[in-house]
């Protein structure tokens, strides 16, 4: 066999590999968890700004036969909608790609914020572009309007999508509520689209109607059982009287979880419930400690270290097996291995595990030589 064979054999070869690993690569990023994804889902449009939610919705109900408020999480369902979607835009005059997008499987037990909807399939154009072209703020208060203002036209000139819709309301809704308008709304919606060029401009338009301004009628924090009868006024944001807003227990509220986590505590909560008296504009705070049980350190494992290094790092964390768990042991011990001459170049990864019924902690410590991991990792 020539060089000639070897090489044309060689290159089919490495072809065949090339196409084989995209393949894997591309079958893995659509694959979903099969007995727990939904099965049907709620759909949602980003950027289809020549009609209202509800004006196509109803479209495409006459187009599709059976068609509801979901679909089925499965190509072929998501491509009849992309089909209908892409029909219904060429009928505007508009030569459009439409694609689809389904909610990662995380999405579905992650926290979210109040203002942001739950997972749906999303349908939005990928071409031509649509962009924000001028945002329109009305009702801010007078204080806040040039702030507002200013940050909302940052988005002016890039791409519009209605999914994030929800940021702007819960970023205004943020600044309102810190500078004492704890009730306040914020709507968003669309304005006239027009045609420059290639793009689609779109307008936006912010109400905000911020309603009364509270002010601070009272502050009180119960320190819990390592502070009782404390007075901790001093480490209050605000007084009595003052515009309400930011939280005046957030300095505070760190500084307890922390105490408490240091003395074992490592269910603590720190509650706070503003009580609003809307009929005459005021707020009172209140702060309580949740102690929850003292835990103890019932195993301590250290990994990956020879005997004398083991017992160094048993001395230098401060506590043993029968102790009281201490949260910031750890930070601690990582500032203390930077010094020590037995762990010079050591880092380390930690997995507490924690026994809610017995109230105590088994620690492991695993060392590696920096560098041999990329980051350090929490089991």
């Amino acid at each position: 066999m020539g060089p000639r064979s070897k090489t044309v054999r060689y290159f089919v070869a490495t072809l065949f590999f090339f196409f084989l690993t995209r393949f894997i690569v591309c079958a893995a990023q659509v694959q979903k968890p099969k007995e727990s994804y939904p099965v049907h889902l709620p759909y949602s449009f980003g950027n289809l700004v020549w009609w209202s939610d509800d004006e196509l919705r109803a479209l495409l109900k006459k187009r599709i036969a059976g068609l509801g408020d979901e679909i089925a999480t499965t190509g072929l369902a998501e491509g009849r909608l992309r089909d209908a979607l892409t029909a219904l835009l060429k009928e505007k005059g508009v030569a459009a790609e439409v694609q689809s997008e389904e909610p990662s499987f995380s999405s579905f037990g992650a926290q979210r914020d109040p203002e942001a909807a739950g997972p749906s399939i999303r349908f939005s154009i990928l071409h031509p572009s649509v962009l924000v072209d001028k945002v329109n703020v009305l009702g801010a208060p007078e204080n806040l309007s040039t702030q507002i203002s200013a940050e909302m036209k940052e988005g002016e000139g890039k791409p519009y999508s209605a999914f994030g819709d929800w940021y702007i309301r819960s970023r205004l809704k943020s600044v309102l509520g810190q500078n004492g308008y704890l009730d306040a709304k914020v709507q968003v919606s669309r304005e006239l689209v027009d045609r420059v060029e290639n793009n689609y401009l779109v307008g936006m338009q912010i109400a905000i109607d911020a309603r009364q301004q509270y002010r601070i009628s009272g502050l009180d924090a119960d320190g819990g059982p390592l502070l009782a009868g404390k007075d901790l006024s001093r480490f209050f944001g605000k007084a009595v009287g003052d515009v309400a807003g930011r939280d005046p227990f957030e300095n505070l509220r760190g500084n307890l979880w922390t105490l408490y986590r240091h003395f074992g505590y490592a269910d603590v909560e720190i509650e706070s419930n503003p009580q609003l008296d809307r009929a005459h504009a005021q707020v009172a705070y209140r702060l309580a400690v949740n102690p929850g049980p003292i835990y103890q350190l019932r195993k301590l494992s250290v990994e990956k270290l020879d005997a004398a290094q083991e017992a160094r790092v048993r001395e230098l964390i401060g506590m043993k097996p029968g102790d009281v768990y201490q949260d910031d042991a750890i930070a601690n011990l990582y500032r203390k291995i930077v010094d020590e001459p037995l762990l010079k170049g050591y880092s380390f990864s930690f997995g507490p595990k924690r026994d809610k019924e017995a109230h105590a902690m088994d620690l492991t410590l695993s060392f590696f030589k920096d560098g041999n991991e990329s980051r350090l990792t929490i089991k």
